[in-house]
């Protein structure tokens, strides 16, 4: 596996979203730190920060380290996978 970030990642998340469960597995896989900000019914606290974020619905994933954000489950696992996955050595 690579290092891990430099800095942990933030993933705005819904409890029992499909896409939200997607890019946690991937997180999980992968080994990196993140932070979980839940922004599903009731979470006024939790909006308003993925609104500060630029977010405007889950999951949306704020990566610091690649100065970036992603907004739904195929971006951001496109992206956590090509960011911190090391290529693999072709075989001769």
């Amino acid at each position: 596996a690579m290092d891990p970030p430099a800095e942990p990642l933030t993933l705005f998340s819904v409890e029992n979203d499909g896409g939200s469960r997607l890019v946690r597995e991937a997180l999980c896989e992968l080994e990196l730190p993140y932070r979980l900000v839940s922004v599903g019914e009731g979470s006024q606290r939790g909006r308003s920060q993925l609104k500060a974020a630029g977010g405007s619905s889950a999951p949306f994933l704020v990566d610091p380290n690649a100065a970036s954000s992603y907004c739904g489950a195929d971006a951001i696992n496109k992206h956590l996978f090509q960011a911190y996955t090391r290529p693999v050595a072709a075989s001769d």
